[in-house]
């Protein structure tokens, strides 16, 4: 007998497309904020009404089955067309708007002017209201207390900021790409030699603070090698 789409959960779908992008149950759960034991049971869920089993177990993780297979062009075209209409404009400019923006010290001096200036032009009755980047952040946003955010790029492996561990209901942008740069005087005699963190240490400076941290540079060992931390 053929099923009615009214009675199934459009969210297993949602977790349907993770699982095909991520295979795995743990990845998916990560993206979609919530445990692994939530998408197993969603999973369940699916394969009761599908009647197949979706996914098998394999060496290199969840191994999608033919049914999956071709599903999946429809899923994702499914997803796009729902994305479409969830960001249909709404002609009549809304009064009272309030954006709470968080943003790294460099970012604001970089953005702040031009973005704000775009928000007016198109809600002239808006207020802006700004704050520093810092640990709760990310969960802020979550919790809807932030509207936008502005960060660096994390590429530590155990930062909860790897855009890869960012939860699904955060959506996020790469802006630009930037390297760090350091200012010193023309006849320095760090000029004179080889450029590396060593050199770099060896000299006094007048600030290697990030974001109101200056232990982003540590010492480890007695091996005389130095690591990078961000904090």
């Amino acid at each position: 007998m053929k099923k009615s789409i009214t009675t199934l959960d459009l969210n297993l779908l949602l977790c349907l497309q993770l699982l095909m992008q991520e295979r795995s149950v743990t990845k998916a759960a990560k993206r979609m904020n919530v445990t692994p034991s939530a998408v197993s049971k969603s999973l369940a869920k699916l394969r009761a009404w599908f009647d197949d089993p979706l996914f098998v177990n394999s060496p290199l993780g969840l191994s999608p089955t033919q049914l999956m297979v071709s599903m999946e062009q429809n899923l994702a075209e499914w997803m796009q067309m729902s994305n479409l209409l969830l960001d249909k404009p709404h002609h009549q400019t809304p009064r009272g708007l309030k954006f709470e923006l968080a943003a790294e010290s460099p970012l604001m001096m970089i953005m702040l002017n031009a973005l704000s200036k775009r928000i007016y032009q198109r809600y002239p009755q808006a207020t802006i209201k700004l704050r520093n980047w810092d640990y709760d952040s990310l969960d802020a946003i979550t919790r809807g207390e932030v509207d936008i955010g502005f960060s660096g790029r994390e590429s530590h492996p155990r930062s909860r900021e790897l855009l890869s561990s960012l939860p699904l209901a955060i959506d996020y942008e790469v802006l630009f790409s930037d390297v760090p740069c350091v200012w010193l005087r023309k006849d320095h005699p760090a000029l004179h030699e080889t450029w590396n963190l060593d050199t770099f240490l060896r000299y006094p400076h007048i600030s290697i603070c990030w974001e109101q941290s200056d232990t982003w540079v540590r010492c480890t060992g007695n091996s005389g090698h130095y690591h990078l931390f961000f904090f």
